[in-house]
């Protein structure tokens, strides 16, 4: 039989305190940020937690934290360092991130003693393990692997929630126990693909013209994983003027390079978009076909929204796309030249059926719904407090 702890006995007639920490909401719009912020709504409306948020920029009902954000003005200079490559420069700036926030969110989790404290960032989720050492810090740490990453980089975490079953079998086959893990996507509020914007709409204020090819991506601005070079250079070669790109994003470390391919290639074709996560769906919808084009997804957020927009998807078939798609007929190999611009000009002139693109959005709202995954996600943190003990230290 567990015996509880004498932190459990306290709290046991009381609601779990969890705390939800990111340092990029409020400071970017990607997709770890995002879906932090729809966990909060999700468990804040559907669960009976005692739910808080922290984070580094600001964010409605969130506890900000003040840190060097990765896009601050301070450390650009970094980011154009000559011949380092893109991914490090933006790694140097996300680790700044973190190591600033670092000082904040442990006296904000001193002050508020959360139960549990969930976290999507490696960096910072191995910090603040190792902060719980300090004596007034007392809390499980639950990790959410949003990007697949190797499991050796957090076995040592109290409890891990994988976002989808290739990531999950990878941690069995290492090692980890099933007891430790839990297999819970991200999720998504339905109903607020109810009320987008009139695509008619959205269309005429990006300048576009209802009779032209809209393709859409939302994805961050780099060559390294969202491979949206390739992108442009497919697009490009459909030497049609009416056939239009619109990115929907934010800028890292090589966008310049990119904003100068883009303007080469396609010129006024091409449009980019910083946006609030909120504006983004409306743009989706108002799409012909959206395109990622990364090869390798911890999940990929977008898909389940342009799936729930009932816009046409062309996605590679990495694991997170095969999670939520399901269908090969969205899916396409995107690693040989020409291949996404052959889909496109294939779904331009046979385009899927208002009957193909219902289905999906059926299934992914059945698999994604915030209703439906916040009771599982509110088990596991029940489950992760009930745990008796923990390690201290760094994960390793």
């Amino acid at each position: 039989m567990k015996i509880q702890s004498v932190h459990q006995q306290g709290r046991s007639s009381q609601r779990i305190k969890l705390a939800l920490v990111s340092s990029g909401l409020g400071n970017v719009t990607r997709g770890f940020e995002i879906s932090t912020a729809r966990w909060y709504h999700a468990l804040t409306n559907h669960t009976e937690l005692d739910v808080h948020l922290i984070c580094g920029g600001r964010f409605n009902n969130a506890k900000v934290v003040p840190n060097i954000g990765r896009n601050n003005f301070l450390i650009k200079p970094l980011l154009n360092l000559p011949f380092v490559p893109e991914q490090n420069r933006w790694e140097l700036s996300y680790g700044i991130e973190q190591f600033t926030f670092l000082p904040g969110v442990i006296f904000e989790l001193a002050r508020l003693r959360p139960d549990v404290v969930w976290v999507k960032d490696v960096p910072l989720a191995q910090l603040l393990l190792g902060a719980r050492s300090l004596p007034f810090l007392n809390y499980k740490v639950v990790f959410a692997n949003g990007a697949s990453f190797n499991p050796a980089n957090y076995r040592g975490f109290d409890h891990i929630q994988q976002l989808q079953p290739d990531a999950y079998k990878q941690a069995k086959l290492y090692g980890i126990s099933e007891s430790k893990m839990d297999l819970i996507s991200n999720c998504i509020d339905p109903d607020m693909f109810k009320q987008l914007e009139d695509a008619n709409v959205v269309r005429d204020r990006l300048g576009i013209k209802q009779t032209d090819y809209m393709i859409v991506c939302a994805a961050a601005w780099n060559k390294y994983h969202k491979r949206i070079d390739y992108l442009i250079e497919e697009v490009a070669k459909i030497n049609d003027p009416s056939v239009r790109l619109v990115l929907c994003g934010v800028p890292e470390a090589d966008t310049a390079a990119l904003k100068e391919l883009g303007q080469n290639l396609l010129g006024d074709r091409l449009s980019w978009l910083t946006l609030p996560s909120n504006e983004i769906p409306s743009i989706i919808k108002a799409a012909d076909v959206f395109v990622l084009p990364s090869l390798t997804e911890g999940l990929g957020n977008v898909l389940i929204e342009a799936a729930l927009a009932e816009t046409p998807v062309v996605s590679h078939p990495h694991s997170g796309a095969h999670f939520i798609l399901q269908d090969p007929y969205w899916m396409t190999d995107m690693t040989k030249n020409g291949a996404l611009t052959a889909r496109l000009n294939e779904l331009r002139s046979s385009p899927p059926t208002s009957e193909q693109c219902t289905e999906l959005a059926a299934s992914v709202q059945r698999r994604f719904s915030d209703k439906t995954l916040a009771h599982k996600f509110e088990l596991m943190i029940e489950e992760t407090f009930k745990q008796t003990s923990y390690n201290i230290g760094f994960a390793r």
